[in-house]
């Protein structure tokens, strides 16, 4: 299995009882992690509930070897995702990283999208993962130190159609792990995003089945089988067992995982441009468009938005 090694490690993973989830869990054992294999069982448009699904999961990882216990709660109420910190202190003591997966789906163009629609996706997809990880940090200042790792979307960094929602909640995720980075650097706590790419998941098959908005006959690469042959949910996997490694390299920073394909999302900031020693108005704004937009300059703007705001005032002050 190799040299990165958990050695007991106690690893919370949501949304494990199936697709992506269920890869990471099963990786992550295998690797010596003592996993909490949390799945509600719901559709994953939301609704419903099958214990099963996470059972299925520990019966795996135990039947080879490894340690494992399933939560059925949902992750949308305080609650249930209070329930996974305690279940991983309860049962072994300690609490070392989490992967934030759990995820709904609502696709529609935003003009058809109810106010249910979308509060459901943001319950779930970004609220869920903030109640998650709320005891969860906790729990690792008090101990030291852990590794968090939230599951973003390409949709959440470049937008998409019909997921507004989606982005919305995906894109969230950013400014919440990028904080908890900023404040965990002190304690020994490590938080990433990951947005990967995977079809052949339970999400996916469920596009296919309802027909939804993605999965019509324009939609390429929902409904490629060479795609989704690719697209393993298995080849993300190793991305999340670095970021939850005791030696994860990083922090504050959006990780990609896509069929093999490995990279980073920057949040970059650009020198921008700036009168001298006046007030501008929208036509001198205007005149110098090119140099507001400029990506030339652009370079990563590191995680405090307060530093980077401080520095600004200082240069423009100078100018």
């Amino acid at each position: 299995m190799g040299t990165l090694n958990f050695d007991g490690d106690v690893i919370v993973v949501t949304g494990a009882g199936g697709g992506m989830g269920r890869c990471h869990a099963l990786e992550l054992a295998a690797r010596g992690a003592r996993v909490v294999v949390n799945d509600l069982g719901g559709h994953p448009f939301g609704g419903g509930s099958d214990p099963g699904l996470a059972e299925t999961v520990v019966e795996e990882i135990c039947s080879a070897g490894g340690e494992a216990v399933a939560n059925t709660e949902s992750v949308a109420t305080p609650e249930g995702a209070a329930s996974l910190t305690e279940q991983a202190m309860d049962e072994w003591g300690r609490l070392d990283a989490v992967v934030a997966n759990a995820a709904i789906l609502r696709d529609k163009p935003f003009d058809e999208m109810t106010i249910d629609d979308f509060d459901a996706v943001i319950d779930v997809n970004l609220r869920g993962v903030m109640r998650v990880l709320h005891p969860a940090f906790t729990a690792m200042k008090a101990a030291g130190g852990g590794r968090i790792v939230a599951v973003t979307s390409s949709s959440g960094m470049l937008g998409a159609h019909a997921q507004a929602n989606y982005a919305a909640a995906k894109a969230g995720l950013l400014g919440l792990t990028r904080t908890l980075a900023l404040e965990g650097e002190a304690h020994g706590i490590k938080a990433n995003a990951l947005a990967p790419g995977a079809l052949g998941t339970r999400m996916h098959l469920a596009m296919l089945e309802e027909a939804t908005f993605h999965a019509g006959e324009d939609a390429a690469l929902v409904n490629n089988d060479a795609a989704a042959a690719f697209l393993k949910p298995e080849r993300v996997s190793p991305m999340v067992t670095v970021l939850t490694h005791a030696t994860c390299p990083v922090t504050g920073q959006v990780l990609c995982a896509w069929g093999g394909w490995y990279g980073r999302f920057g949040v970059t900031l650009n020198k921008g441009w700036a009168p001298q020693g006046g007030i501008t108005d929208a036509d001198d704004l205007l005149s110098h468009w090119n140099e507001v937009v400029d990506e030339g300059s652009a370079r990563d703007a590191g995680l405090d938005a307060f530093a980077a705001g401080s520095s600004n005032v200082e240069k423009a002050t100078r100018s």
